[in-house]
């Protein structure tokens, strides 16, 4: 189904769905390990994220976390008898597992991976785990000496073998004093999220080949000083991910300014200057089906930036600004069939000049931000889209979180794309 972009739709995005997990049925498995503290983490992001979550613990993993946290957190009851008093009217390995669309078991510790691996159903939760017919996502915890193990190593393959995904280990400490650190600790909660994610998202931007930028550009006034602005790259970034997570094939040109990491999944190509974004989107324009332009592209650079440290000593330095060049504008100019969506960022009469920037580039979408408000500013967790598009369409979206926008964003570019 697509969406449309304009505030008389019937499929108006503002109205719609914004996260891959809203009522989606994910059974999290708990196994006796110290790293069953990080499952509260993963939980608690899966419920704030729409999930419905049925936790099911082991025996063993009740000693390390008690099942009332768990139940708190889900707002479910967690199963873990096979045989509960007043016995249930459907088997109850069964009944949960025909709900279920994707069975997470983390921590899994060596003895749940063997049994999975060997067929053996001796508890509620491993009775699950063999009745369950979909996708199976294991993140393994245990000590580095464990996880080398010949057994274990050959049980992970067998699980592998038999299209159960695997995600981590990772090195690091361990929970023991003592203990020697390596490879065995739980892959973090929200990495794990991450790819529950993406296993539970569709794949409607499937084989489309998606260019983003992102972040701040950086222009030289001497070799130690720039030109730049206050851009964290976040949104840019969220966007990358999010067009990610609907199964496109995305490349996020990155300036080296941006905070954080870049999302996972995504190749990232890190540039500096305006230049080289504009050098860096030319060489894979062609090949792409949607740029969206979410940089903060510094508008000048120096005309001849300084060879040395300028100096106090040498008196007050004298800037001369030459415009760069505008990358939208190219794109525009050169598209063969692609989707181009830009960002403006305005500080007073903001429509004014979102129309204007939309009208003269010759963009498809231009996604307005005034990024002086306090739910939109640079860097925040929040951002307040206007979306703009021919025929005077606008969609003014509420300030949202930033995932949550960049699927709004996605939504009303997606009826853009020609019919296959």
């Amino acid at each position: 189904m697509t969406r449309g972009e304009s505030q008389d739709s019937q499929h108006d995005p503002s109205s719609a769905s914004i996260s891959s997990l809203v009522n989606r049925h994910v059974i999290l498995t708990i196994t006796g390990g110290i790293a069953a503290y990080k499952s509260c983490f993963l939980a608690r992001g899966l419920v704030q994220a729409g999930c419905e979550l049925q936790i099911v613990m082991t025996e063993s993993a009740a000693r390390f976390v008690t099942p009332l946290t768990f139940a708190t957190l889900s707002g479910n009851p967690v199963l873990t008898d096979m045989f509960p008093n007043p016995p249930p009217e459907k088997p109850i390995h069964l009944s949960t597992a025909n709900r279920g669309e994707l069975l997470v078991i983390a921590p899994a510790t060596a003895n749940f991976i063997g049994k999975m691996a060997n067929g053996i159903a001796d508890d509620l939760a491993s009775t699950i785990a063999l009745t369950f017919r979909k996708q199976v996502l294991v993140a393994p915890a245990m000590n580095p000496q464990m996880w080398i193990a010949p057994a274990v190593q050959d049980n992970i393959n067998r699980l592998r073998d038999r299209d159960v995904e695997i995600i981590g280990p990772v090195s690091g400490e361990m929970g023991g004093v003592g203990e020697t650190p390596g490879l065995g600790r739980m892959a973090e909660p929200d990495a794990v999220f991450s790819r529950i994610e993406e296993l539970l998202s569709g794949q409607e931007w499937k084989d489309r080949r998606v260019l983003v930028t992102s972040g701040p550009t950086r222009e030289a006034i001497d070799p130690v000083r720039f030109i730049s602005n206050r851009s964290s790259g976040r949104m840019g970034d969220t966007v990358a991910r999010r067009a990610r997570l609907r199964g496109a094939d995305v490349t996020l040109i990155r300036g080296r300014g941006a905070t954080g990491s870049p999302p996972d999944g995504v190749n990232v190509v890190e540039v500096e200057t305006t230049c080289e974004m504009s050098e860096a989107v030319k060489s894979r324009f062609e090949n792409c089906d949607l740029l969206i332009m979410a940089a903060a592209v510094a508008d000048w650079t120096m005309a001849e930036p300084a060879k040395s440290k300028l100096k106090k000593r040498n008196g007050e330095p004298v800037f001369n600004l030459v415009k760069t060049e505008d990358i939208l504008t190219w794109a525009c100019d050169h598209r063969n069939g692609q989707v181009v969506v830009g960002f403006a960022l305005e500080t007073e009469n903001h429509i004014e000049q979102a129309r204007l920037k939309l009208e003269q580039k010759g963009a498809d979408i231009i996604a307005l931000n005034d990024p002086t408000r306090k739910d939109s500013a640079f860097g925040g967790d929040s951002i307040k889209l206007t979306i703009l598009s021919g025929g005077d369409r606008i969609i003014e979206l509420p300030a949202l979180p930033k995932n949550e926008a960049a699927d709004r964003l996605l939504d009303s570019i997606q009826p853009l794309f020609p019919t296959r």
